[in-house]
């Protein structure tokens, strides 16, 4: 059996986990000339907008209230920094995913957060190409 209040928290802190870069993806793309990696870029938003989207949606079914939260935009725009400090957030969220779809006992919850999991791992390997791209010069 689920323990709510943890789930909700964990979901929560998910949530603004996902957040946390969302808002910023205009203006770190607009700094990205590379197609490749502008593409790339525009997939992490556009699936992390839907992780955010599911994520307080279950919270809202769980009775929960959705927290959001939002980080002050870089100072600088070093797409090798940001990505680095995005693959950190990228390998937490897998791990906050993961924990979610362990802790509830509702099966459908616990697929959809076991997919955002999997995409999770996908956006890891993501950002890891962004970093290799970076790393050759491109930007």
């Amino acid at each position: 059996m689920e323990n709510k209040g943890r789930l909700l928290d964990t979901l929560n802190e998910s949530l603004k986990l996902e957040y946390s870069m969302i808002i910023h993806y205009p203006l770190i793309n607009s700094a990205i000339h590379d197609t490749e990696i502008k593409k790339m870029v525009n997939t992490l938003g556009v699936v992390s907008i839907k992780h955010a989207d599911t994520l307080a949606d279950a919270i809202t079914a769980l009775g929960g209230i959705p927290q959001w939260d939002f980080e002050p935009a870089p100072e600088e725009i070093d797409l090798k920094k940001i990505f680095l400090i995005q693959m950190g957030k990228e390998k937490m969220a897998l791990k906050l995913h993961t924990e979610s779809a362990n802790m509830t006992a509702d099966p459908l919850l616990r697929a959809k957060f076991e997919q955002i999991a999997q995409q999770e791992k996908e956006h890891i390997e993501l950002v890891d190409n962004i970093i290799a791209l970076l790393d050759q010069g491109k930007s």
